[in-house]
C-alpha cells in the first residue's frame, strides 16, 4: 500500500500517513514496531461526488434560512471557519457551501490530503508534499505561494499551526478565506486561535466574520450531524478587551430545531450593497425559494447544483 502511494515504509520509519491513488486517505503501521499485535492500516474512503448544500438540507444539518444566510455571506466576501470534533462533518460542510462561490471568482484550495472537490472553472487545487530529496512543502509554503496567484477565495483544509497567521493576514488584506478547526464551541475556537501553537493576535482574529460549530449528536435514536451554532464575530469589546460574538443561529437538541436571532452581519451586507431593509429580506427570501425548489427537484449532483446556482 505504501508503494502504491509512492511512499516508503520500513522498520526505521514504521508509521506512514498518505493518500492512495484514488484519493482515499490511509494510515499505515508496519510490523510490531509501534503496534505490538502486528501491522495495521486504516483507509478513509471519500464519496466520488461531494455533498451539496441540498444534501445537507435533506440530512437536517442546516436549515433553509441558514443556507440562504451563508450563501449571501459567501457572495459578499465574508470569511468563515467551520469548527467541530472528529467526524462532525466540518470539511463536508465547508466543501458544500463553497459551491456558493461566484462563478468568475478565482479559488485556491490548500490541503494535507485531497478532500475538497469543486465544480468551478477557476479553481486551483494544491496539496502539501513530504520530503523528496529536498525540503517538505508545508501548508505555510502553499499559502504564501497562493497569495501570489491573486485568489479571491482561499480554502484551507484545516489550520493547526503557523499557517493560521498567514491565513488571518490574508483575511486582513481583503481575501475571503474558509477553513476548518478542531474545537467544540465558539469560545474554544477563539482560545485555540489565540494561544499556542497557533498564536493569532486578537485584533487579527476579529477580522473573521462567521464561525460555524458542528456536532455529531444523537437524535431520535440515530447519529446526526447538526450545525450547533452559527456565530458572528463582532470585534473587540472596548471595555473588557475580549472578543465579542453573538449566536445568529442555534440548534435546540430537544426539539431538533434551529432558532434564529438578529444578525449584525446581514445589516453590514445591506449597507455595503446599498439595499433597503425590504430589499435585503426579499433577497434572502428569493434564495430560500430557490434552494427549496432545488430540494423539491432533488438536485444533489454537485455539477448540476453549481451550474444552477451560477
Amino acid at each position: 500500500l505504501a508503494q502504491r502511494s509512492d511512499r516508503h515504509i520500513s522498520v526505521s520509519d514504521p508509521v506512514v500517513s498518505t493518500t492512495l491513488p484514488d484519493g482515499s486517505r490511509i494510515e499505515l503501521a508496519l510490523g510490531e514496531e509501534v503496534t505490538p499485535q502486528g501491522s495495521a492500516f486504516t483507509i478513509r474512503k471519500y464519496a466520488e461526488d461531494p455533498f451539496t448544500p441540498i444534501d445537507l438540507l435533506e440530512y437536517g444539518t442546516f436549515s433553509l434560512r441558514m443556507l440562504a444566510y451563508l450563501w449571501l455571506a459567501i457572495e459578499s466576501n465574508k470569511s468563515l471557519i467551520f469548527a467541530g470534533g472528529t467526524a462532525a462533518g466540518k470539511t463536508t460542510s465547508m466543501n458544500a457551501v463553497s459551491m456558493f462561490v461566484p462563478p468568475r471568482s478565482k479559488v485556491i484550495t490548500i490541503e494535507d490530503t485531497r478532500e475538497l472537490s469543486l465544480y468551478h472553472d477557476n479553481w486551483l487545487s494544491s496539496v502539501t508534499r513530504e520530503r523528496m530529496g529536498g525540503a517538505d512543502i508545508t501548508m505555510y509554503d502553499l499559502l504564501r505561494s497562493a497569495l501570489r496567484h491573486r485568489p479571491e477565495y482561499i480554502i484551507v483544509g484545516e489550520v493547526r499551526g503557523e499557517e493560521a497567521i498567514t491565513l488571518f493576514q490574508a483575511m486582513n488584506t481583503g481575501h475571503t478565506t474558509f477553513s476548518t478547526l478542531h474545537a467544540d464551541s465558539v469560545q474554544t475556537v477563539i482560545n485555540r486561535l489565540e494561544n499556542e501553537p497557533i498564536n493569532v493576535p486578537r485584533p487579527m482574529v476579529s477580522s473573521l466574520n462567521v464561525l460555524c460549530v458542528q456536532v455529531l449528536a444523537r437524535s431520535g435514536g440515530e447519529r446526526v450531524r447538526r450545525a450547533q451554532t452559527i456565530a458572528e464575530i463582532e470585534g473587540i469589546d472596548q471595555r473588557t478587551g475580549e472578543l465579542d460574538y453573538s449566536n445568529t443561529y442555534s440548534w435546540a437538541a430537544t426539539e431538533d430545531e434551529f432558532t434564529e436571532s438578529n444578525s449584525e452581519l446581514l445589516e453590514e451586507i445591506r449597507e455595503e450593497r446599498g439595499w433597503s431593509q425590504s430589499e435585503l429580506l426579499r433577497e434572502l427570501q428569493n434564495r430560500r425559494r430557490f434552494l427549496r425548489y432545488l430540494k423539491e427537484e432533488g438536485v444533489t449532483d454537485y455539477r448540476r447544483f453549481t451550474a444552477m446556482v451560477n
